[in-house]
């Protein structure tokens, strides 16, 4: 029998534990109980500027109905928002749908050298004579791009970040460097420290990555019990496919990508406990939630991860059984969904003086 999921819940100095139904039943707040139709909200590609004459990519959806919220989603290490937050299970069934349906502006960003965002010239270049593109400061000036774009073309009052793993620690960084920026910080799978570390560093500018070969290491056989598969079907069916297409032109054959190797030395980096950022100066409150089966965050140290972030109102630890680092293409990517749901909403409904 597996023991049900519970969620340690930090606000100040007291620390609370309590079933995680208890939580998701925050999900009964008004506005958060029902999933609208497709036809109301719309899909959008945003390209914004940069600074240096390419774009970055925005996949948003949208409620045609007036809202004054945005969640902000922020990848991983090496496949961009449509084979993430953004990959359609079925028409109209993603985490950026879902998110959409309940009423906020939901976009996915992705990071130069990702998806439909600009591929730094470096990555048609020799990898090895350039440092490693997109390191956590580089991305965090993405995010904080993107944000001010939400604010400023879609008029919000409040933005959420959920990130994923790598994608952790830019948006931690960003957090912390714009204290005022964000309403709460959602960290998924977030890259904790631990011993002996298992992710080597890299001095290369980019990596090459089969799409084939990311499919595999998505069934975590060397993590699950034996016979387990808890990816999705559409996985199985169309992930790989759609991955290798996401190559563009930084693509060294048809299904080799060119990926940027910044979030790989920022990942050796973290396991060893080296940050590019202050967790002290992180004021909004805080979510780390992850799955049972995560090699990544792992406890107890995902819990003495956060006890670094002593300047967050609230902070909540969750785990979701049966789910691994790549909980969002599993099976249980609605237990994921609505957990982060349930804690976007009770931020929301907190005094806009305690949020900080």
């Amino acid at each position: 029998m597996v023991a049900p999921s519970r969620v340690s819940m930090t606000t100040m100095k007291t620390l609370f534990t309590l079933p995680a139904f208890a939580v998701l039943a925050a999900l009964s707040l008004p506005g958060c109980d029902g999933v609208a139709s497709a036809a109301s909200t719309e899909s959008r590609l945003l390209l914004i500027p940069g600074e240096a004459g390419g774009h970055i990519a925005l996949h948003c959806e949208q409620p045609k109905a007036k809202t004054s919220a945005a969640v902000l989603f922020i990848h991983g290490a090496s496949f961009p928002t449509l084979l993430a937050s953004g990959f359609s299970f079925h028409p109209g069934d993603s985490w950026l749908a879902f998110t959409a349906h309940r009423g906020y502006v939901a976009c996915g960003l992705d990071f130069p050298g990702f998806g439909a965002s600009t591929k730094p010239p470096e990555m048609s270049q020799d990898p090895s004579g350039h440092t490693p593109l997109l390191r956590a400061p580089d991305a965090a000036a993405e995010i904080k791009r993107a944000v001010d774009y939400l604010r400023s073309n879609f008029h919000v009052q409040t933005v959420h970040v959920v990130a994923h793993s790598s994608g952790t620690i830019a948006a931690a960084e960003y957090a912390a460097e714009h204290p005022t920026g964000l309403t709460s910080l959602i960290l998924f799978g977030p890259v904790v420290p631990r011993s002996p570390a298992t992710q080597e560093s890299t001095s290369k500018a980019w990596y090459p990555l089969r799409a084939a070969d990311r499919y595999q290491q998505l069934k975590f056989k060397d993590v699950l019990p034996p016979g387990l598969d808890l990816l999705e079907p559409a996985v199985h069916t169309r992930w790989t496919e759609e991955f290798a297409r996401s190559a563009g032109d930084s693509a060294g054959a048809a299904s080799e990508l060119h990926i940027p190797a910044g979030p790989l030395a920022d990942l050796a980096d973290a396991q060893r406990g080296v940050y590019p950022y202050d967790p002290t100066r992180v004021v909004v409150p805080l979510l780390a939630v992850y799955g049972d089966y995560d090699n990544v965050s792992t406890d107890p140290e995902v819990g003495a991860f956060l006890e670094r972030f002593t300047s967050s109102p609230l902070r909540w630890r969750l785990v979701i059984a049966h789910g691994t680092h790549a909980m969002h293409l599993e099976r249980n990517r609605r237990s994921l969904y609505a957990a982060v749901g349930a804690f976007i909403h009770v931020v929301e409904a907190m005094p806009s003086t305690e949020r900080k």
